[in-house]
């Protein structure tokens, strides 16, 4: 006795799912990443909240706040001028870290390394909410 079971390609289930690369599953993933990551970052002007949504492309895998100080804000410590001291370096003037941790504005939430504070908040919740999408499109 032989049994044989033909099934579509494991890419075309993926698909059918909205699990392949770049899809519906990943896309909803990387924006309520975005969404709760937002609460994170520090708000001064608003700038680097409103970056993530403007610089992250949803389905890509990658959150990004695309201003030119967030890397230094994310690390929060103070850097200061290797020549003036000052946390106003003069242009071209290289910086260096100092021990002093950064100031915040805003809500309590905000502060340094964001994604890692809101990735140990809110992975359960971000993870559930993406499974319970994942189920809805599958219709499972």
């Amino acid at each position: 006795m032989s049994l044989i079971i033909k099934t579509k390609p494991l890419q075309t289930i993926y698909k059918e799912l909205g699990l392949e690369e770049k899809g519906k599953v990943q896309t909803f993933l990387d924006k309520t990443v975005a969404e709760h990551l937002q609460r994170y970052v520090s708000f001064k002007t608003g700038a680097q909240s409103k970056s993530i949504p403007i610089a992250s492309r949803y389905g890509s895998g990658r959150v990004i706040i695309n201003v030119n100080y967030a890397q230094f804000q994310a690390g929060g410590k103070v850097m200061i001028g290797t020549i003036s001291k000052s946390p106003w370096a003069k242009r071209g003037e290289r910086k260096v870290l100092t021990s002093q941790n950064l100031t915040y504005h805003s809500d309590s939430l905000r502060g340094a390394h964001p994604f890692e504070r809101m990735k140990a908040d809110k992975k359960d919740n971000i993870l559930n909410q993406t499974a319970n999408y994942a189920r809805r499109i599958s219709d499972g």
